[in-house]
């Protein structure tokens, strides 16, 4: 008599597939990588991707609708805090999120991406880019922060933050002060001036 076997759980193959984008599109960047690699991390045929992902480009929308959305949740926040504190807190959650899923956070701010986006994709980011921008608007309305274009000085910001972890991943050490004065130096950008 033959034992019972104990079914095993895989995960869905959707995910499995956008799992191995995600690394390919990380290693060789968006535009390098090829179908076929993606479907041979993934431990499929090309074909069982073509059935979940029409395109390479409806596949990289997927990959970066799932990892822009889990950002965009991660720093949703109140809108009754002081802009103070929630810059904070949105600067700490943004490490943390680069800390967890570096690959993530790799594949959506170190590539470029506008030859390939949908419009779904393009409306995410734009939703993001006006949450950040009313972030601003509403600090320079409590005088919390610089007059200025919002735009502007968010791109100031986030570029910095965005550079911070680049060299974080390039080998910069930096503990808990250093995390720390960084993000008061990145205030400081923002901070309206007394």
């Amino acid at each position: 008599m033959r034992g019972v076997q104990e079914p095993t759980e895989r995960p869905p193959t959707r995910a499995v597939l956008m799992d191995a984008a995600l690394a390919v599109f990380t290693e060789q960047t968006y535009g390098g990588a090829a179908v076929a690699e993606v479907a041979k991390r993934a431990g499929m045929s090309v074909g069982t991707l073509y059935r979940y992902f029409p395109s390479k480009e409806a596949l990289g929308n997927a990959v970066f609708q799932r990892w822009k959305g889990m950002l965009v949740e991660r720093i949703a926040g109140s809108g009754d805090e002081p802009a103070r504190v929630m810059f904070a807190r949105m600067w700490r959650l943004v490490l943390d999120f680069a800390d967890e899923a570096p690959d993530a956070f790799a594949f959506l701010e170190f590539q470029q991406h506008e030859g390939y986006l949908d419009a779904e994709s393009v409306a995410l980011s734009e939703r993001v880019s006006a949450a950040g921008e009313e972030f601003v608007a509403r600090g320079q309305r409590t005088g919390e922060i610089r007059a200025g274009d919002p735009a502007m000085l968010l791109a100031l910001v986030y570029g910095a933050l965005v550079g911070l972890i680049k060299a974080r991943r390039g080998g910069l050490k930096l503990g808990a002060a250093e995390l720390e004065a960084s993000e008061r130096a990145a205030w400081a950008l923002l901070a309206a001036e007394n």
